[in-house]
């Protein structure tokens, strides 16, 4: 048995929803969990912005503010302004993380740029990765949206942005700051965001190593669905642990 939570923090691929569809009972256990406390959103896939994600969110039947909303491209953004105010970025990444730049103020730039900012791109080229080499060996920094190996669709498992990332990093010689889970600086949004206390929060993922090890960072408590990349058979061989495991969101509600 769960007790109940002031906050539940929720990732979405392979938790709310796979791809296109949603998990199932997993939107009727959203609304079951927001008349009883705060919902927020948590994902590493920056392909979309907040606004994006609480529209695609809206055509499920789920209305979560944008405020509650949480992707590594907003983390990665408020991270180049605080530490590189007034920065120029080069973006590997699509449309979303683009937004979320813009939306702290940050210029995009396509040459002469002060940081490098590459997350999830499913159209990335051989000419943006040799950019990103170029200003990498020139001086600019180099941020990474998360290091996501795989991402969860209904059409089963994709290449993730940590991919991309990873070709860079190899290129350039440099490793870069990660913003997304399971990193401080996602564990920092998240509880400014949140503004609980962490062991009044519970988030609620499908992998160890990014959400349920986001737990132990930010000191909350942490639950393991099934429904996405993680089995038991993985918890089993993982010195990750979360404090709950459920086979789905839909659980809650039959808690």
């Amino acid at each position: 048995m769960i007790p109940s939570f002031r906050c539940y923090v929720l990732d979405l691929d392979g938790v709310v929803y796979l791809g296109c569809e949603p998990v199932p009972g997993a939107v009727e256990a959203v609304r079951y969990l927001q008349e009883r406390a705060r919902v927020m959103v948590l994902t590493n896939n920056s392909t979309l912005s907040r606004q994006a994600y609480r529209e695609r969110l809206r055509g499920l039947g789920i209305r979560i503010a944008k405020e509650d909303i949480i992707t590594s491209g907003y983390a990665a953004a408020v991270y180049v302004k605080e530490r590189f105010p007034g920065a120029r970025v080069y973006v590997v990444g699509e449309e979303g993380l683009k937004e979320e730049m813009a939306g702290q103020g940050l210029e995009l730039a396509a040459e002469d740029c002060d940081v490098v900012v590459a997350g999830m791109d499913r159209q990335v080229s051989y000419g943006k990765m040799a950019a990103a080499l170029r200003f990498i060996r020139e001086g600019a920094a180099f941020v990474a949206t998360n290091l996501d190996r795989t991402l969860i669709t209904e059409d089963g498992v994709l290449p993730g942005g940590g991919c991309i990332v990873k070709a860079i990093e190899y290129a350039a010689g440099v490793e870069p700051v990660v913003a997304g889970k399971p990193t401080e600086i996602m564990a920092r949004v998240l509880l400014e965001a949140a503004g609980e206390r962490p062991e009044d929060i519970l988030i609620i993922g499908d992998r160890l190593t990014t959400d349920i090890a986001m737990g132990r960072t930010a000191g909350t408590r942490t639950a393991l669905v099934l429904t996405g990349d993680d089995s038991l058979e993985d918890l089993e061989g993982s010195p990750i642990r979360p404090d709950y495991v459920l086979e789905s969101l839909a659980d809650l509600v039959a808690g």
